[in-house]
């Protein structure tokens, strides 16, 4: 089965020696000039490889972070020339950052595994479910709610928990950075999720607030994996 490249870069000659290359390597190569179009695609596993190009302004680390959370296989190279983002790219899960005076010899040096692709079969198991698949969360009555690169973080941080998640761990992995007010953003969190969540369906969101200590979701959860 042929492995799939998306490219996304705002240089015309760039792109086309890109398209070779790959072609060389024997991937298909779709061609994307919209970021919403190359959303979709992730959303729908159509592509294995990408190359992305952080200078257009849509493909933020925020971004190109949910591109992972939703195709946790997806192989991704990063175009840039700023040294200080690179650690940020590589640490949220990107396989190279480089530049254009190198993209062509990082794809000849290519290996990468053909991902297995997924259908999006959302069962009802009663459960609350957490889809990396789509980046949603299903209410027990399957009602769908979208959610922020944040909210999914903090859910998943819940979901994967099986005692009261401390907001010291939030703070570092939901919240980052040395807010001092925190707790007042972790608390406006929850409060959107929750009303978020009653907005688009009958049910309440069960997530326990354990006082000064932190939060634990209530209910019975899973993370709905593409494996």
């Amino acid at each position: 089965m042929k492995k799939i490249a998306g490219i996304f870069i705002d240089q015309r000659n760039l792109e086309v020696l890109c398209i070779n290359a790959l072609n060389i390597k024997n991937f298909g190569v779709t061609v994307f000039s919209d970021s919403k179009v190359l959303f979709k695609n992730i959303l729908n596993a159509q592509i294995d490889l990408l190359i992305v190009d952080s200078c257009i302004q849509s493909e933020t680390i925020e971004m190109i972070e949910r591109y992972l959370m939703m195709s946790p296989k997806l192989h991704i190279i990063v175009l840039g020339n700023n040294e200080k983002q690179q650690k940020d790219f590589i640490d949220i899960g990107c396989k190279i950052y480089t530049n254009e005076n190198n993209i062509l010899f990082e794809i000849d040096n290519l290996t990468i595994d053909l991902p297995t692709k997924h259908t999006k079969n959302i069962e009802k198991t009663g459960k609350w479910r957490l889809s990396i698949l789509d980046y949603n969360l299903y209410t027990p009555c399957n009602n769908k709610i979208k959610l922020t690169v944040r909210e999914f973080k903090f859910l998943k941080l819940l979901f994967e928990s099986k005692n009261v998640v401390t907001k010291d761990e939030i703070k570092r992995h939901v919240i980052t950075g040395d807010y001092y007010t925190s707790d007042q953003r972790i608390a406006l969190l929850v409060a959107r999720l929750r009303k978020k969540v009653s907005k688009e369906s009958t049910q309440v969101l069960p997530i326990k607030s354990d006082y000064t200590n932190g939060y634990v979701f209530a209910g019975p959860c899973c993370v709905q994996n593409q494996d």
